[in-house]
């Protein structure tokens, strides 16, 4: 995704940088909102400052994609041999962030083989590493909730998530040793985090939305848009970055706003229509429309249960920590207006 000037939001994130590790950060928002597309941009000019390379190491875990559904899973994106295809895999990692101090846990196959079979504990064995190493550290996760239904023993008691949240808790509140950045689309998770007492006073949030009306305008006319379609494109579609993007690079900006448009309406019809067949009552999904539309208060568990499956479909979006519930783009909430205007 293109990057475009963020100046608040990228100063926000180089002072948690900057700062000494006390807390994890969370960093949180719509799909697509350019969360990664950000923290990219950050950390890229900050790599170019002598005094980062210097003082931090960073290590990037970008779970989007991935398939992890077991223990070994987790081992494998945490550990690397440090045979040649290990160095390899650095090396790339490196020239696709364009960050030269990308770091990784590259580790002995003895060593890779214990942990696996749980012979060793990979978390106390990470910190090892990175207390013995003079520098700080920064460790990203993107989407890491999607090891959140993995367990270390099987037995559905012991899940990863909690043990990493542990032990980030103990390498930045505890030790000032590393910064650690959770980046996560999905805000359920967010919310799980947020209510859980022993991160109560260890954890910050940080919002990255998508852009406001003005600046939305003001990247489509810097970018060639004629000032009408730009107006017309903000009002229907807002400043989602993939949408705006997508209208740049089309010689018919106004053609592909109204595709956008009839693909917004086909997947609230396509849900729609999903309920009908399985025999369920969409006068609940009409419900909850009309609440968010009117900024009502979601109290009624079906009402909950509803936006859960809204916000998986993508039509919704639940912002845990302002408690703020909305549609996911404009184009979701023209279309719902229409769809209740015939009911």
């Amino acid at each position: 995704m293109k990057f475009w000037d963020r100046e608040k939001e990228k100063e926000r994130l180089k002072r948690y940088l900057k700062s000494e590790p006390n807390s994890i950060l969370f960093v949180y928002g719509p799909k697509s909102s350019g969360k990664s597309t950000l923290l990219f941009q950050v950390v890229k000019e900050l790599s170019k400052r002598k005094w980062f390379v210097q003082k931090y190491d960073m290590y990037w875990y970008d779970l989007r994609g991935i398939m992890i559904s077991s223990y070994n899973d987790v081992v494998q994106l945490f550990f690397e041999s440090d045979d040649k295809e290990g160095q390899k895999i650095i090396k790339e990692a490196q020239a696709l962030f364009g960050i030269p101090n990308i770091a990784s846990f590259s580790v002995k196959r003895t060593i890779y083989d214990e942990i696996k079979n749980k012979e060793l504990d990979p978390f106390k064995y990470m910190e090892a590493v990175l207390r013995k190493n003079r520098k700080k550290h920064v460790i990203v996760f993107d989407e890491l909730q999607k090891i959140k239904d993995v367990y270390m023993n099987g037995e559905n008691q012991r899940p990863v998530v909690k043990e990493l949240f542990n032990f980030f808790v103990r390498l930045t509140k505890v030790l000032h040793l590393s910064h650690v950045i959770v980046m996560s689309s999905d805000t359920f998770f967010i919310e799980e985090v947020y209510i859980d007492s022993t991160l109560k006073n260890t954890s910050r949030y940080y919002l990255v939305d998508y852009f406001d009306d003005d600046t939305a305008y003001n990247i489509l006319v810097n970018e060639g848009i004629e000032e009408r379609a730009a107006k017309e494109i903000v009002d229907k579609a807002g400043g989602v970055p993939w949408i705006l993007e997508e209208v740049i690079e089309s010689e018919e900006p106004l053609q592909v706003l109204e595709e956008l448009r009839k693909e917004s309406k086909a997947k609230i019809l396509g849900y729609l229509d999903e309920k009908r067949i399985k025999g369920e009552d969409i006068e609940i999904t009409f419900k909850v429309f009309e609440k968010v539309l009117e900024n009502k208060a979601l109290e009624a568990q079906e009402e909950l249960l509803e936006l859960r499956r809204l916000f998986e479909r993508e039509i919704l979006f639940y912002d845990p920590i302002n408690r703020v519930v909305k549609f996911q783009t404009r184009l979701d909430e023209l279309t719902a207006k229409e769809l209740l205007k015939r009911v």
